[in-house]
C-alpha cells in the first residue's frame, strides 16, 4: 500500500510536471534557435536567377538583371514567434548592384514534426501561412523544410538548419 501510495505520488508529480512550460516537454523550446538558409526557391545558396531583358513582372529592370540569394536566417524564439531574413543582390544589366533583405515576422507552431509559419501581410508582402516540416536530419542537425506558392502557379521549397 505503501509503495503504491509513492508511486502515484511519484505519477502525479510526473503529471503536473508534463503541464508546464519547460524545455523536457515544450518541443517550441527544444526547436528555437537560429537555422541558416540553405536552399531558397529549390535551389542551393548562393542561389543565382536571371531576370529577362522586358519581363513585365520586373519593369524597375528593363535590360534585364541577374537576382542572387546570398544567405539568410530563420530565428524561432521559444514564445512561437519568428523572423526571417533573407539577404540578396539585383544587378542590373548595364548597371549596378543593389544589395537588399526580406524580412518577414509572424508565429510559428509545431505538432510532432509537422511545422507551420504564419506572417500578416507586411513590408509590400502579402500575408504567408505555410506548413512543413522540423526534423532532425541525419547528422542530428535540426532542419525546416517548407513549401511555399511562388506567385506563378508553382510551389518553391525552402530549407534552413540550425
Amino acid at each position: 500500500m505503501r509503495q503504491t501510495k509513492r508511486l502515484l505520488s511519484l505519477t502525479a508529480v510526473l503529471l503536473i510536471a508534463a503541464c508546464t512550460d519547460n524545455s523536457i516537454f515544450n518541443p517550441m523550446t527544444n526547436a528555437a534557435g537560429t537555422y541558416q538558409l540553405t536552399v531558397y526557391a529549390g535551389k542551393t545558396i548562393p542561389a543565382s536567377y536571371t531576370i529577362q531583358p522586358g519581363d513585365p513582372n520586373y519593369p524597375q529592370y528593363p535590360n534585364g538583371a541577374t537576382f542572387v540569394v546570398t544567405g539568410g536566417t530563420m530565428v524561432l524564439n521559444s514564445n512561437g514567434t519568428f523572423t526571417e531574413t533573407n539577404n540578396y543582390q539585383t544587378t542590373a544589366n548595364g548597371g549596378g548592384t543593389t544589395p537588399s533583405q526580406f524580412v518577414s515576422t509572424g508565429t510559428w507552431t509545431l505538432n510532432g514534426t509537422t511545422f507551420s509559419l504564419f506572417a500578416p501581410a507586411q513590408n509590400g508582402n502579402a500575408a504567408r501561412n505555410v506548413s512543413g516540416t522540423l526534423d532532425t536530419d541525419a547528422n542530428g542537425v535540426l532542419t525546416v523544410n517548407y513549401q511555399e506558392p511562388n506567385g506563378t502557379g508553382g510551389v518553391d521549397s525552402f530549407e534552413y538548419k540550425q
